[in-house]
């Protein structure tokens, strides 16, 4: 064996380009493999870390307000570990000439173990001496260049509060930070999380003795659903707004997303590769065989077995599987380091400990195994047919059959002599030509995939900011207005338009699903705060009823016509039975709408909202209104459309960078595939070449031979890869949405031309590259008797 494994290095050492390109394949499905399951380790692991070493909450209770021992109360139901209560209000600051939202949230005077712990990165803790002490969310910190003992002015009740920062801290609560469910990205010149004591959350937020939140943890092993019954049956007389668990949390639910969405990915997407991989193995090897029949006969006449032989050749296979695993699994591990650091820029999780998972080795070293030995095996196995004296023989000629073309006559006799070649070959063996164009088939499908997450992307934000939410201006209070006094904002100068709108937090039940989400009043038919169909048509709101999102009647079992029970989050109001009235589509956050005349009904609290959008007569004012608006009593928060789309474009960029590193990959794919099925073909064609090189073809000539057969083999990869690439690139932007967003899968004419335009400059590129294979060829040696 020793000696068939020298000659197995020449093969590899003579064929090494073919070698390259094919390991390249491997190490590419392999390293796409480790690092998007090292993503998700990454992750996981730190989150899990992160959540248990600062207790975060298995439950979260939303109050109105309850006074201070309600802690015990709770503390002594069935499976309650530990209780903790605190105050969590919003109210806005402007900072750094930014208008931003603070989520204030208290803490204990003096520190202790709780629930929801927070993590000290700079400062101190609260002191004694003063009062005025706040600890900022350091994402927030850094994003306003602030130091520690700088002074934040946050306008509460009306009214700017001084404040001084003694620290910065990050929470296992927050590591997702959005405002609400309607935001997709976090943004931390907008929103940030600040703590304050206990004492001083009481006095300046108008809760002295009582608290609005209530976060809880469990004992191990304890049924979820079963303790949060049990905590809404004790607090029904303390106004309860929601209680939630991790699941629901907001910050735990979009990690977890994520988290979820990588591990598919790291499970499905790389067995392409491998696919394409082993078809170019299957391909290769099936050919070298064929080639090397006269190598056979020698071998098994100088008395190696049959499995020998087959080893022999099979090992080609194996020494990439085994090359390719290593190689790809080391970029993989510390790609996917690089990447969780690339997405952690949102989640801020402690990634101290990010670490290469050896894992992930042999999984992906097995798969690539599997496929690698299953193709070189099914390519091989006929060297088992061939007797020695037989494949010391040449082999006989292929039958030649007239082509479907070549019975068409007018047809044929207006083919140049070129290009009859060209098509008697690709139709002569149709299933070696289908076999070739796979690799380019899921190249052009990866590329289009790639490039179709960009316009799916563009396609979500354009129909968000330009259709759906068409206003300038979004202003939110601090309580709830009856409609008619909104009219004084009409008076401010340059507000062209305002419409009123009520938002809050419902539970949606349907038998026993149910689900927490947004309830949003609008007028009958609103001009700059819209509700679209599945055809992006704006639907007018029922008089009675509901318009639910398309996904959440999924989640509930739902339909048009049908009942839905639906349940305010106010002291005393009861569930309320209503009827879906239709379906809408939403691509960011989840809400149901309503007809505002319909609140009287559905609350008994009249015509009320808490926020209204304004379109101005010119947004060159925009910011003048702005400054006018937040001088105004009852006003929370004054939010510019424009400010929030370019922070979510400014946001994209870890989703652009995994783009970018997507449309890398499918390139080097389809350029390693195009060299394969270059060279095999070359190769395999050399003595057919050189004797038409003999009879005067000039270079020039037998390249256009070659490289229009990849042409065509290629145009016939685009024409199967793009539907293909279009219905993946479906199946995963579904499979990628959630209950937060929902991103269409849209691909725009121009990148089905970018696509193959892309896919024959790669074919271009690498027939160049093989130009010297072509010119290479020794007609004296290639047409050598071989007998």
């Amino acid at each position: 064996m020793n000696i068939l494994f020298k000659n197995l290095l020449r093969d590899i050492k003579k064929s090494k380009g073919q070698f390259i390109s094919i390991l390249i394949i491997v190490v590419l499905g392999v390293m796409f493999y480790t690092s998007i399951n090292a993503m998700f380790r990454n992750l996981s692991s730190s989150s899990e870390r992160y959540y248990k070493e600062y207790r975060l909450a298995d439950i979260w209770v939303d109050l109105y307000k309850a006074p201070l021992n309600i802690e015990e109360k709770v503390r002594k139901l069935p499976n309650i570990k530990n209780v903790t209560g605190r105050i969590i209000q919003d109210y806005s600051i402007n900072i750094s000439e930014e208008n931003a939202t603070l989520r204030f949230v208290t803490l204990p005077d003096v520190k202790k173990d709780i629930v929801n712990d927070i993590v000290l990165k700079s400062g101190r803790y609260f002191s004694q001496e003063e009062s005025n002490q706040c600890l900022l969310q350091e994402e927030f910190f850094k994003a306003h260049n602030l130091n520690i003992g700088d002074y934040i002015y946050p306008v509460i009740n009306g009214n700017k509060v001084k404040i001084k920062v003694i620290g910065t801290v990050t929470s296992p609560e927050f590591v997702y930070t959005l405002r609400d469910a309607s935001e997709l990205m976090p943004d931390s010149k907008k929103f940030g999380i600040i703590y304050i004591k206990q004492s001083l959350g009481e006095a300046l937020l108008g809760y002295k003795g009582y608290v609005n939140s209530l976060s809880i943890s469990l004992s191990k092993d304890s049924d979820i659903e079963t303790v949060k019954e049990d905590i809404e049956k004790s607090l029904k007389d303390f106004g309860v707004k929601s209680v939630i668990d991790r699941k629901q949390h907001l910050s735990t639910m979009m990690l977890n997303e994520e988290i979820e969405k990588l591990q598919a990915m790291g499970s499905s997407f790389p067995i392409i590769f491998f696919i394409v991989a082993a078809v170019i193995i299957y391909i290769m090897m099936g050919r070298m065989v064929e080639n090397q029949r006269v190598q056979i006969g020698v071998l098994k006449a100088l008395g190696f077995t049959d499995i020998q032989v087959l080893l022999y050749y099979i090992c080609y296979s194996a020494i990439i599987a085994v090359v390719g695993s290593v190689i790809g699994s080391i970029l993989g591990t510390y790609m996917g380091i690089g990447f969780t650091k690339l997405i952690n820029q949102y989640f801020h999780l402690p990634l101290a400990n990010a670490k290469i998972y050896l894992g992930l080795v042999i999984p992906s070293s097995i798969a690539t195994l599997f496929f690698c030995l299953l193709a070189g095996y099914n390519s091989c196995k006929k060297a088992f047919k061939i007797m020695p004296s037989e494949a010391m023989r040449e082999k006989s000629p292929e039958i030649g059959k007239k082509i479907v073309i070549e019975k068409i006559k007018i047809l044929w006799e207006n083919i140049g002599y070129l290009w009859k070649i060209i098509l008697r070959n690709l139709l002569r063996y149709k299933r070696r030509a289908l076999l070739t164009s796979l690799g380019i088939i899921f190249s052009s499908a990866i590329l289009l995939i790639s490039l179709g997450m960009k316009d799916s992307i563009d396609f979500m934000i354009n129909q968000q900011y330009s259709n759906i939410q068409n206003y300038d201006i979004k202003v939110n209070f601090s309580k709830l207005i009856n409609t008619d006094e909104l009219n004084k904002i009409k008076n401010i100068p340059h507000i062209k338009y305002m419409e009123p709108i009520f938002q809050t937090g419902i539970e949606l039940s349907n038998g026993w699903k149910s689900k927490n989400v947004l309830f949003t009043a609008l007028i009958k038919e609103p001009e700059i705060y819209k509700v679209q169909d599945k055809s992006g048509k704006p639907v007018t709101i029922p008089e009675r009823g509901l318009l639910i999102p398309e996904r959440m009647a999924d989640i509930i079992g739902a339909r048009q016509g049908e009942s839905v029970y639906i349940k305010f989050f106010f002291p005393g109001k009861e569930k309320k039975e209503v009827i879906i009235k239709g379906t809408v589509v939403q691509y960011v956050g989840s809400s149901t709408y309503s007809f505002m005349d319909n609140l009287n009904v559905l609350l008994g609290e009249g015509r009320i909202a808490n926020s209204a959008v304004l379109r101005l007569d010119n947004k060159v004012f925009e910011e003048e209104v702005k400054g006018k608006l937040k001088d105004m009593p009852a006003v929370s928060f004054v939010e510019s459309k424009a400010d929030s789309e370019n922070s979510l474009m400014k946001n994209m960029a870890a989703m652009k960078s995994s783009i970018a590193v997507l449309i890398i990959l499918s390139a080097s794919l389809l350029i390693a595939v195009v060299y394969n099925i270059a060279t095999i073909n070359i190769f395999e064609r050399q003595r057919e070449l050189a004797t038409l090189k003999v009879l005067g073809f000039k270079n020039k000539e037998i390249k256009k031979l070659v490289f229009n057969e990849n042409y065509i083999i290629t145009i016939l990869g685009i024409v199967i890869g793009l539907p293909l690439g279009r219905w993946l690139g479906g199946y995963i932007m579904e499979a990628s949405s959630t209950d937060s967003y929902s991103i269409p899968y849209i691909v725009n004419l121009k990148t089905y031309v970018i696509t193959v335009i892309l896919t024959l400059l790669f074919t271009t590129f690498t027939n160049f590259v093989l130009m010297k294979k072509v010119k290479s060829i020794d007609m004296i040696e290639v047409l050598k008797n071989r007998e």
